[in-house]
């Protein structure tokens, strides 16, 4: 019984190092071709593993894509967890502006698999991170410090960040270019009032 069990967890343990072999080279050929330019040949080559494989363990094409998005989602949420926000709930919106970028800036293969794709694909992961945002968003409204609508707010933010980090990973400026905190904060002014009795504070990054 005991060798049965152990043969057991041998196969287990075998077959999530199958998985994590094609998830992680079908990471790397997603951030290079993203999903059109996925090849299936390539990716059985690069995790050493045949055709029939891939589909046992993720069905087709598309639902290892939507996993590979929904892990990198999923880390990216994490890492953002991990990190305590200032108090000031405005403080906190550049501060998560300038962690989004940081990200990006750490995680240029996540961040190209994330975003860089053809038809834009929800995933629960990416719903989680995008709520975490919200929250912070919805943080500031109930403290009376947000001029525009919640929903509207937190789009612009994402855009906004989104915006700044994807020309940053893409090499078009560097991450310390003085535009980068004038977007930041001009943002933030435009959607945030100052504290009663107080002057906007201008954050470091």
């Amino acid at each position: 019984m005991a060798t049965r069990a152990a043969a057991a967890r041998a196969r287990d343990l075998g077959a999530e190092a199958t998985r994590r072999a094609i998830l992680d080279a079908a990471k790397v050929l997603l951030a290079a071709g993203g999903e059109e330019g996925l090849s299936i040949r390539e990716l059985c080559a690069r995790a050493g593993v045949t055709p029939p494989t891939i589909y046992h363990h993720f069905g087709d094409k598309r639902a290892l894509v939507d996993r590979v998005v929904a892990e990198c989602f999923t880390e990216f949420d994490a890492a953002l967890a991990r990190r305590r926000p200032p108090a000031d709930p405005v403080e906190a919106l550049r501060w998560a502006f300038d962690r989004y970028l940081e990200y990006g800036l750490s995680h240029p293969t996540h961040y190209r698999v994330m975003f860089h794709r053809t038809g834009a694909r929800k995933t629960a992961a990416g719903a989680a991170a995008y709520d975490r945002l919200r929250r912070m968003v919805a943080a500031a409204a109930a403290a009376g410090r947000l001029v525009p609508p919640v929903e509207v707010a937190t789009r612009a933010c994402w855009a906004t960040a989104h915006g700044v980090t994807s020309l940053v990973v893409g090499g078009y400026f560097a991450a310390d270019d003085p535009a980068v905190a004038l977007v930041r904060d001009a943002l933030t002014a435009h959607i945030t009032t100052p504290p009663p009795g107080g002057r906007r504070r201008r954050s470091r990054r």
